[in-house]
């Protein structure tokens, strides 16, 4: 059936957002993939935001979930997009789906060494707080050094794969590893990375380590980058747990009512802004940074 589906042109009901669907024409039948249905979308439509499809599904009655393969897209069948911003990758998990974004395919040379390099700009740390940032994200990402037992695995992976083309099907627990220190990078300069940010860490990852290239991937890392935006969603957890003024302003209960989804309004810094809502310096509160600001007004 689906073989005849491609020969053929596909209609498709596509949901844009509340009280907004539209008709897609596939003159030349069903995408090879998901990415290319998206730029279909994409470009059809004129959607600029990161966004991942959902079908109908006949076994939970129409419900809509998340669409993981091509093969489960009929002709007359409905999708629904579903708009992304990095807060509301919060509730998914590494199984759900493809999202859907631009690439970008710098070519960058990068090292192990830690991220404090010349491609940062430093800005005073006196009597900082620990989660504010002290730099604007680099030029060139630099990959941190793992642990010294991820860093063997790699060393030795890295030479089969230049000996003999041998790819390193990580485990999970390395994979799991080797995001978290990653992550950890990433918030040294960014609380809310953009999809370009993380393509850049992923694209860096592998050309460190080429063992982790991910074969069938049209770009060889696409599936780190998703991996990192799990990740990231984790991070934002913890941060809001703990506290973190940041993440905190962006919660929905902060938002107003008419705009209480994850993906509207984000608050995070702009360009040349290193932090947007930083956390108040060591020793002090809300009564004593006034009480500075009333002396320094009298001065």
């Amino acid at each position: 059936m689906f073989v005849n589906m491609m020969a053929q042109p596909i209609r498709l009901r596509i949901i844009l957002g509340e009280d907004d669907a539209r008709k897609l024409i596939l003159p030349a039948g069903i995408s090879d993939s998901i990415e290319e249905l998206c730029q279909e979308v994409k470009t059809n439509f004129g959607v600029q935001q990161d966004f991942r499809l959902q079908y109908q599904d006949p076994d939970f009655g129409n419900e809509f979930v998340n669409l993981t393969a091509i093969s489960e897209i009929n002709d007359k069948a409905t999708l629904k997009v579903v708009y992304l911003d990095s807060v509301q990758l919060q509730s998914f998990t590494e199984d759900e789906g493809v999202t859907c974004q631009p690439v970008r395919s710098p070519t960058h040379s990068f090292s192990s060494s830690s991220a404090d390099t010349d491609n940062t700009r430093p800005v005073s740390s006196s009597g900082s707080s620990p989660s504010t940032r002290l730099s604007v994200w680099p030029s060139v990402f630099t990959v941190p050094r793992f642990s010294y037992e991820a860093e063997l695995q790699l060393e030795k992976a890295n030479a089969e794969f230049i000996a003999g083309g041998t790819h390193l099907t990580p485990s999970p627990k390395l994979k799991s590893h080797l995001l978290e220190r990653l992550a950890e990078e990433i918030i040294k300069f960014k609380v809310y990375p953009t999809d370009n940010d993380l393509n850049e860490v992923a694209e860096a990852l592998v050309k460190q380590h080429p063992c982790l290239r991910e074969q069938g991937s049209f770009n060889g890392c696409y599936g780190w980058k998703i991996g990192l935006k799990y990740k990231m969603a984790n991070v934002w957890t913890k941060l809001r747990g703990l506290g973190c003024a940041e993440v905190l302003v962006n919660s929905l209960k902060n938002k107003a009512q008419d705009k209480s989804q994850a993906a509207l309004n984000v608050k995070k810094p702009k360009r040349a802004e290193v932090n947007y809502c930083p956390q108040y310096p060591k020793g002090e509160t809300t009564d004593s940074l006034e009480k500075e600001r009333i002396a320094l007004l009298s001065e």
